[in-house]
Order: structure tokens, then sequence, then C-alpha cells
């Protein structure tokens, strides 16, 4: 315990805030270095939230030190489609609207060879799968 400082011994092994509240007695190492431990993450959010604002303490993280590069040195170094594509890409065609059930029933009706087909395609796999015919 001696890697914790004082105040986090008292505060552990105190009958009225310690380990002793939270643990059967006696408790293992590992439950002590826990309770240690949570202490001190508590005491280190008490801190925090009490400079909280505060201008004189240190940015916890520093800023990037490398200068980051411009766009035309990015254009230059990837070109103008930043690599992605040689050329560039084509538009796409706009989507096929779908039939309606009547147009549907129509063709079918038109060509009924198209349908025997069908239906025989349907049986096929039912038969693959292990169901009876359609």
């Amino acid at each position: 315990m001696e890697q914790y400082p004082n105040d986090v011994i008292v505060w552990v092994t105190d009958p009225r805030t310690g380990v002793q509240r939270s643990c059967k007695w006696p408790p293992t190492i590992a439950e002590i270095v826990e309770a240690c431990d949570q202490r001190m993450q508590d005491k280190a959010r008490l801190t925090r939230l009490q400079t909280w604002g505060k201008r004189n303490e240190a940015p916890m993280l520093e800023a990037p030190r490398e200068e980051r590069p411009s766009m035309e040195e990015l254009k230059a170094k990837y070109g103008e489609n930043w690599g992605l594509a040689e050329a560039p890409m084509a538009a796409k065609p706009p989507p096929a609207k779908a039939k309606s059930w009547d147009e549907v029933i129509a063709e079918y009706r038109a060509n009924p060879e198209r349908l025997a087909r069908l239906i025989r395609k349907a049986d096929e796999y039912a038969q693959d799968r292990g169901d009876a015919p359609a």
C-alpha cells in the first residue's frame, strides 16, 4: 500500500468508508488494490471538477505540431479526383419502373409458353428443396 498517498490508505482502511463496507473480511489483495485505485480515480475526478474552467492548468492534450498540407498541395499529390478513378464516373441511368400486376398478367397471357417455363422452373426448385411441386 506504500505506492498510494496516505489519505487514500486512510480512506480505504477506515471502517466507515473503506474496503470493509464492500467485501467480506479479510479482503483479498486484489480487493484492496481495486479500492485504492477507485479512490485515486475519485480524487482525480474531484480535482478535475474543482478546477474546471480555470486557465492556469495545462491542457491535457497538445495540438498537433506538424503542418498540414494545403488544398493545392493535396490536389498536386493525388490529382483532381483524389486518385479514386482514372476517368470521371459516368452518371447512373434512372431506375426502371416496375411493372404493375396487370401488366405482368397481360404479358404471361400473351405468351403461355413463358408461363409454362416459369412453372417448370418453380417445380424443379421445389423438388430440389424437398417441397411438393407448385
